[in-house]
């Protein structure tokens, strides 16, 4: 019998420690990424979508996905104060912060950085506050960084209306929703790695259709009913309720009422 708290865990919301899946969406971004950086001067980026189209993910793998070719600063979350920010990025470079006001700190930052191929990942951006983005603004003005920020869709359009942005150089990389065949193929692949042969086998395509329906190609919410459903797999098998250790439509219906994708 297959230990399904393990297989659990191989869907659980996290982007550390977990093999990167490249979904058509993540490709796409991926190209217009180096497109970006390949034929353009050092700007401002901004990596918007749904929440759970895969933002963090993405900027987690930004070393995989870039090849190494760029020094990457990632900043999991956006609060932080403008003199903190600026003084972990001299940091960065081993260098001593100077005791300085705020402009001779940025200054010393961009003359840092300027020759270097540097990119700086903001999750969540946002959230930050008016001065944070104030100094964003200057730094990209600098030319001595690139800046890639991600944030949700539906909040993007307001910061992107903001005369900092709007009348700056600046690009947009959208990251789409999962298709349908890959999403089936992401489950199957994470079953087959965990040695789940007849898992694989019973999740039918219909079942798989369920799970797609129910999570409407979200990727966080495509793991999290499938957490889950394992999770309530193994609370089956050991009380003895062996109908319930199958994959089926029942069991993915009571996964996505459990994660609250749909209602009881």
């Amino acid at each position: 019998m297959a230990d399904f708290k393990q297989i659990a865990q191989l869907f659980e919301d996290r982007v550390e420690n977990v093999d990167y899946y490249e979904t058509r969406a993540h490709l796409r971004a991926k190209n217009e990424l180096l497109e970006i950086l390949d034929g353009e001067t050092k700007q401002l980026i901004f990596l918007v979508g749904e929440p759970g189209s895969g933002k963090s993910l993405f900027l987690y793998n930004l070393p995989k996905i870039l090849d190494e070719k760029y020094h990457i600063i990632r900043f999991n979350t956006p609060f932080f104060e403008p003199v903190d920010f600026i003084k972990h990025l001299i940091r960065r470079k081993e260098s001593e912060v100077g005791e300085f006001a705020l402009e001779q700190l940025i200054s010393q930052a961009v003359e840092l950085y300027k020759e270097s191929p540097t990119i700086v990942a903001i999750d969540e951006a946002q959230l930050l506050s008016k001065d944070m983005i104030e100094l964003l603004r200057i730094l990209a003005d600098s030319k001595a960084f690139w800046f890639i920020m991600a944030m949700h869709r539906h909040e993007s359009a307001k910061i992107l209306r903001e005369p900092q942005f709007s009348s700056r150089p600046h690009r947009i990389i959208e990251l789409g929703l999962l298709e349908y065949d890959e999403a089936r193929e992401y489950i199957a692949k994470e079953l087959l790695k965990a040695g789940a042969y007849n898992l694989e086998e019973e999740l039918s395509k219909k079942q798989a259709k369920t799970i797609y329906k129910f999570s409407k190609g979200n990727f966080r919410d495509t793991k999290k009913l499938l957490h889950r459903m394992f999770l309530l797999m193994d609370a089956a098998l050991k009380l003895g309720k062996n109908e319930f250790t199958k994959p089926s439509r029942c069991l993915v219906t009571m996964a996505a009422i459990d994660g609250g994708l749909i209602d009881s």
